[in-house]
C-alpha cells in the first residue's frame, strides 16, 4: 500500500452512545430478521463515514456476539484493510477537472451500485452496501434504486444513511425500514468530551455551541469558533447601527464555511427568541409576537440556508433573512 493509498484508508471507528444501536442490530441479523434496505438517519453535520465502516463490519463479523467486531476473523481484517469484496460504498467523488468534490452521487454510481447487488457473493456471508450521504443522490440515481430496493438479491443489506431523511424521496424511504441515531444524553457528552481533553468550562460552551452534538463541539473547538462568533457578533451590532450594511454583512459572514454560516445565524435568531420572551434580561413586558416572528424566521432560515455552496444564491438567501432580523429587532425600539 503507499502513501496515497495508507492516507485514504478508512479507519472504522465507533462512539459508544452508538453502541445500543449496534447490539440491536446484531441481534436482529443473529435471529434472520436483519431488514434488506435501512435509511439510517444520522444528527448533525459531521462525517460519519468511519462509523458506517464499522456498523458493516459488525454485521460482517464472523464472530461477535455483541455490538463490537472481534477484529481477528477474515471478514474484519479485510474491512479493516479496506479489501473486502462484498461491502461497497458509494459517496460523493473528487472531479479531477474541476479538482473539486461533486455536490451529488451521480446515476452512474448507483447503476454501478445496482450492478454489483446482484454479482455472486465472494464468500458465505452477507453483501452490505452503503449509500453516504444518500440525500445526495441525483433524482435519476434515486428513481434507479427503486426496483432494487423492492426486489433485493439475498442477502444483501442496503444502507442507505443520511444528516437529512427529510430530502430523501418518499418513494426511497417507504421501501426503507427507517432507524434514527440519537446524540447522547448531556451527562454522557459533557464526560465525553472531558475524556478528549476539554476541561469542564470548555466542555458545557462547546456543547452549547453544537446544540448537544459532542462531534460538533469537537469540530467547533478545533476551528476557533468563540472567536468567530466575536467577530459576527461585532459586525451584526454594526448592521444594526447602520454603520455597515447588509450585502457587506453577507460577504463577511461567507468567508466562513456554509454549515458555520448557518450556525451563526441561528445562534443569533435564538437569542432574540429568548429576549423577546422575557428569558434573557430585564424585559418590561412579554413580546410575543417578535418572538413568534423570530421563531417562524428561525425555520423559515434554516430551510432558506440550506445551500453547499458560497454562491449568490447563499447571498440572495442570508440577505433576506438578515433584513428580516433587523425589522423584527427594530419594531421592538
Amino acid at each position: 500500500m503507499n502513501e496515497k493509498q495508507e492516507s485514504s484508508t478508512i479507519k472504522p471507528a465507533c462512539l459508544p452512545w452508538y453502541k445500543p444501536f449496534l447490539a440491536q442490530l446484531r441481534g436482529l441479523k443473529q435471529q434472520q430478521r436483519l431488514p434488506h434496505a435501512i435509511l439510517l438517519s444520522i444528527p448533525g453535520e459531521q462525517s460519519h463515514t468511519d462509523f458506517l465502516w464499522y456498523l458493516s463490519m459488525v454485521l460482517l463479523c464472523e464472530n461477535s456476539q455483541h455490538e463490537a467486531p472481534c477484529g481477528e476473523c477474515s471478514s474484519c481484517q479485510l474491512m479493516v484493510a479496506n479489501t473486502y469484496p462484498d461491502f461497497k460504498l458509494v459517496s460523493l467523488e473528487h472531479d479531477d477537472k474541476t479538482k473539486k468534490i461533486n455536490k451529488n452521487i451521480k446515476i452512474e454510481q448507483v447503476r454501478n451500485l445496482i450492478h454489483e447487488v446482484y454479482l455472486t457473493r465472494s464468500y458465505d456471508n452477507l453483501k452490505i452496501v452503503v449509500i453516504y450521504p444518500a440525500d445526495k443522490m441525483s433524482i435519476a440515481g434515486a428513481n434507479s434504486l427503486l426496483k432494487t430496493l423492492e426486489e433485493p438479491a439475498a442477502q444483501v443489506v442496503i444502507i442507505l444513511a443520511t444528516h437529512h431523511s427529510g430530502k430523501i424521496p418518499v418513494t426511497i424511504r417507504s421501501r426503507c425500514q427507517q432507524w434514527n441515531l440519537d446524540n447522547p444524553e448531556r451527562t454522557e457528552a459533557l464526560a465525553w468530551l472531558q475524556q478528549q481533553g476539554m476541561n469542564d468550562d470548555a466542555a458545557i460552551q462547546y456543547l452549547e455551541f453544537a446544540d448537544g452534538d459532542p462531534l460538533a463541539a469537537i469540530n467547533l473547538k478545533e476551528i476557533g469558533f468563540i472567536d468567530m462568533l466575536g467577530e459576527f457578533k461585532q459586525h451584526f451590532t454594526q448592521y444594526l447601527k447602520k454603520q455597515i450594511d447588509v450585502t457587506k454583512l453577507c460577504q463577511l459572514l461567507t468567508t466562513n464555511d456554509v454549515s458555520l454560516t448557518r450556525r451563526l445565524i441561528s445562534m443569533v435568531i435564538k437569542a432574540y427568541c429568548f429576549q423577546f420572551c422575557g428569558l434573557q434580561g430585564q424585559q418590561p413586558m412579554l413580546r410575543k409576537k417578535s418572538a413568534q416572528a423570530m421563531m417562524d424566521l428561525l425555520k423559515r432560515s434554516e430551510q432558506q440556508l440550506m445551500i453547499e455552496d458560497n454562491n449568490l444564491d447563499l447571498q440572495l438567501q442570508l440577505e433576506d433573512v438578515l433584513i428580516s432580523v433587523k425589522q423584527i429587532i427594530t419594531s421592538n425600539h
